[in-house]
């Protein structure tokens, strides 16, 4: 399954052009410097997958469970939220010394890490003044995202070569670093339309168990795919010192342990990391992995369907499970 087809919601062609025109309007202000800077990524393309939730969240609205135009105020919060994403891309980036992103050259390989991180800066800036315009509760919320993404990033920073790093802690930093944007997605666009509490509340839950299978699937993928097939050099985070779930399962195994345990807490050279990468392949770690991640997408799955009936929350469920079921056809052509 490719990318598209994973990731698909079914959003209306119509308001994905919508959401592109936006995002440009909000970010391009008139110095072409700057404009090219903050948006690089953005020519680069990318799944819109928070973007997409907001605007399925606000299609969840009275009468039927479809797709309509989103508001002005819902799409001003997608892009609110996709501008807090592509800032946190250009700060990644500057703390891994990524070369590569999107199948482009990185900004700050482009530019320098000054205006990489001026560029985030940026973003983040055009973000709030966005989330301010929506009201008190948008703008909370958002702030209290950064926060909790500011926290993730601390935590993984401070976990840093520490093959010791606890499971607990591990998911409590995805859930900060990943889970809790697209929560935050799915919350703006239930808020801005006005949708009932309770549904506000099943689809906050929906966006922070799926940020969380998307986080685990991301890092089992790190160990098994390609530069082609992330748009970046696989084992980022073997190299960074940044063990994840797969690599922390596999550090528990009698028989691989022993010999990843010899290679991790420092810096790894090129070939280290593939030897890395090779021994947690082969691996319990994976299997263990995806089994974890099981339990996040049948939470997700289970509030998505207590949206009751329709295509928007049919698509949602189908996120889920598209998600989860790419990761296991990973898990089970490795076992083969």
């Amino acid at each position: 399954m490719n990318a598209p087809e994973l990731f698909a919601l079914a959003v209306p062609d119509a308001e994905l052009v919508r959401l592109e025109e936006c995002i440009r309007r909000v970010v391009v202000l008139g110095d072409p410097f700057l404009d090219e800077i903050a948006t690089h990524l953005i020519d680069a393309g990318g799944k819109r997958l928070r973007p997409a939730l907001t605007l399925a969240a606000a299609s969840l609205g009275p009468g039927p469970r479809d797709w309509h135009a989103a508001s002005d105020d819902t799409l001003l919060g997608a892009v609110s939220v996709e501008l807090v994403h592509l800032a946190s891309l250009y700060h990644d980036d500057v703390m891994d010394e990524a070369t590569r992103r999107r199948n482009v050259v990185s900004v700050n390989a482009r530019w320098g890490n000054l205006l990489a991180i001026v560029a985030g800066d940026f973003l983040l800036a055009r973000s709030a003044e966005i989330a301010a315009s929506l009201g008190s509760e948008v703008a909370q919320l958002l702030a209290s995202t950064l926060g909790r993404l500011c926290q993730g990033q601390v935590s993984d920073v401070r976990a840093a070569y520490r093959v010791e790093r606890t499971e607990a802690e591990y998911f409590s930093t995805i859930a900060n670093k990943t889970g809790a944007l697209m929560s935050t997605a799915c919350r703006i666009g239930a808020i801005t339309a006005g949708l009932p509490r309770e549904d506000v509340d099943r689809l906050t839950t929906f966006g922070e168990c799926l940020g969380m299978v998307f986080q685990i699937r991301d890092d089992v993928l790190d160990v098994l795919a390609s530069e082609q097939e992330l748009g970046k050099p696989p084992g980022q985070d073997l190299a960074e010192g940044i063990y994840t779930l797969p690599v922390q399962r596999a550090l528990g195994d009698d028989t691989v342990g022993p010999k990843l345990r010899s290679l991790l807490g420092r810096p790894l050279s090129g070939s280290e990391v593939d030897d890395a990468r090779a021994l947690v392949a082969g691996s319990p770690g994976i299997a263990a992995a995806s089994r974890a991640a099981r339990r996040y997408a049948v939470e997700a799955i289970d509030a998505a369907r207590g949206l009751g009936d329709g295509p928007v929350p049919a698509a949602l469920e189908r996120l889920g499970l598209n998600l989860l079921e790419d990761l296991e056809r990973s898990t089970r052509a490795l076992a083969s």
